[in-house]
C-alpha cells in the first residue's frame, strides 16, 4: 500500500508543529499511516509513545494486529519486543505504550501522567473523550526536554457542539497539522463490497453517507427523530437502582470482516419508571463472540434476560446463548412493524424526559441522529438493540375494545 500524500506531514522529522489533527470517515486509512509512523519513530532512540483510547478492553485484540502487520510487511520482528500492552524497539528502546484513558475504577489520568519520557501522545478515536480538562492534564505532561514532542488526535468527526470542535476546527491554528480524508482517497484499496455499501448509504442516507464516509462534521439538529440536544438534555452521570435490565441483541446474519455490526447493548428502568441506556457493546463479531459478550453482560448489570429478535437469527440466538450460559434467560421477540414504527415510541420517550443516557456513548449517539426514517426503514444494529431493550421495558399497551365509565 502506497502512502496518501496527505498524510505526508506526519513524517516530517523533525515535527514543523505539536499538534496533529487526523480526521477522515471509513476507509480513510487513518488508521495504517498513523501505525506506520510511529513505528517509523521507534527507530530514533528516546521516545515514548502513548497510545491510548478512551477504554482500552484489549489493545493486543483491537489496536497492537494494525502495528503487527505492518511490521510484517517490513519483515522487521527481529527489531521488536512485543507484548500484550507494549511494543519495544530493540535496537533503540523507545517504545509504544498502549492504555486506556478511562478504567474499571474511574479515569486513569493521575497514571498516564506518571509516565515519565513521554514525548508523543496519541489520542484515538478522540471523538469519545468528551471531557475536556482530561485532554488537558495529559496533554500538558507532554514536555520532555530536547526531544520533539507530538500530541496526536485521531477521530471521526462528531457534532460541531464537540469541544475538539471549538478549540481546532471554529478556527483552524497555527500550531498544528490538519490531515483530513475520506475513503475516496484510499479508493483503489478498498474491496467492492465496502465501495458498494457507501454507494448504498448515499443513495438512501446523504446525511449519514457524508458523515461516514466522508468525514464531515454533524450539525445538533440534523437528525429526524433524535437530536443531540435532546441526547445530551437527557445525560446523567449517576447510576440510580435498577427495578430491571435487559441485555438487548441485534446480530449480524454473517460473521466475517465485513460483516455488519452484531448490535449489543443495555438498557434499564428505575423504581421511578426511568428509562437508562447504560453500554454499548456492538461490534463485528462471530456467534460465539457476540455470545461471550452478551452473556459477560447480563452478569454485569445483573439482567434478568437477553432480548432478541427472532425473526432476525432468534433461534440461532438461544442455541448460542445456551451453549455458554444455560441460567441466562432469552426472551425472543417478533417484529411486526417496520424499523421506524418501532423507533418512533423510543424517540417519544425520549421528548416525554423519561429516557436518559449514563455517560456517553460515542457511536450510539451518532447512529441515532443520522436514522433517517424518511428515506429509508433501515437503522444501524446499535440503534436497532436500543430500540428492542426499550420496548420491552416499556411495553406499549394495547387499547382494550371496551371501556369503563364512572364506578371504580
Amino acid at each position: 500500500m502506497e502512502l496518501i500524500s496527505n498524510y505526508k506531514p506526519l513524517f516530517i522529522n523533525p515535527p514543523k508543529t505539536r499538534y496533529f489533527l487526523v480526521t477522515g470517515g471509513r476507509g480513510s486509512a487513518k488508521s495504517f499511516h498513523v501505525s506506520t509512523m510511529l513505528l517509523n519513530l521507534t527507530y530514533e532512540a528516546g521516545h515514548i509513545i502513548l497510545f491510548t483510547r478512551w477504554t482500552m478492553v484489549s489493545a493486543h485484540i483491537s489496536i497492537i494486529p494494525e502495528f503487527l502487520e505492518k511490521i510484517e510487511r517490513l519483515n522487521k520482528f527481529d527489531d521488536f519486543i512485543i507484548n500484550q500492552t507494549e511494543i519495544v524497539n530493540k535496537r533503540t528502546g523507545s517504545k509504544i505504550i498502549f492504555r486506556g484513558i478511562k478504567t474499571s475504577q474511574g479515569t486513569a489520568t493521575a497514571n498516564l501522567k506518571s509516565i515519565s519520557g513521554v514525548t508523543t501522545w496519541v489520542l484515538d478515536e478522540a471523538e469519545e473523550l468528551h471531557d475536556q480538562d482530561v485532554f488537558d492534564k495529559i496533554n500538558l505532561s507532554i514536555r520532555t526536554k530536547n526531544t520533539p514532542n507530538r500530541v496526536i488526535l485521531i477521530m471521526n468527526p462528531s457534532f460541531r457542539s464537540h469541544w475538539i470542535y471549538e478549540d481546532w476546527f471554529r478556527k483552524k491554528r497555527e500550531d498544528t497539522t490538519y490531515i483530513h480524508t475520506s475513503y475516496l482517497d484510499n479508493y483503489h484499496n478498498l474491496d467492492k463490497s465496502f465501495l458498494d455499501e457507501a454507494e448504498r448509504i448515499k443513495s438512501s442516507n446523504i446525511i449519514r453517507y457524508n458523515h461516514l464516509f466522508l468525514g464531515d462534521w454533524l450539525d445538533d439538529a440534523e437528525g429526524l427523530l433524535w437530536n443531540m440536544a435532546l441526547i445530551n438534555r437527557q445525560r446523567v452521570s449517576v447510576k440510580p437502582e435498577f427495578k430491571r435490565v435487559v441485555v438487548s441483541l441485534d446480530p449480524a446474519s454473517t460473521a466475517n470482516k465485513k460483516s455488519d455490526e452484531t448490535g449489543i447493548t443495555v438498557e434499564g428502568i428505575d423504581f421511578n419508571g426511568n428509562g437508562y441506556f447504560l453500554e454499548d457493546r456492538s461490534g463485528i463479531y462471530t456467534p460465539n463472540e457476540w455470545g461471550s459478550v452478551a452473556c459477560q453482560l447480563a452478569e454485569k448489570w445483573n439482567a434478568d434476560c437477553i432480548v432478541a429478535e427472532k425473526n432476525q437469527g432468534g433461534d440461532m440466538v438461544e442455541y448460542v446463548i445456551r451453549q455458554i450460559n444455560k441460567r441466562i434467560r432469552v426472551k425472543l421477540v417478533h417484529a411486526t412493524k417496520g424499523k421506524y414504527t418501532r423507533a418512533e415510541p423510543i424517540f417519544s420517550l425520549y421528548e416525554q424526559g423519561k429516557i436518559f443516557h449514563l455517560g456517553y456513548h460515542t457511536i450510539l449517539e451518532r447512529q441515532m441522529v443520522t436514522f433517517n426514517p424518511d428515506e429509508t426503514e433501515e437503522s444501524p444494529d446499535r440503534v436497532d438493540a436500543m430500540v428492542w431493550g426499550f420496548t420491552e421495558l416499556f411495553p406499549i399497551k394495547k387499547q382494550s375494545s371496551w371501556g369503563v365509565i364512572g364506578g371504580k
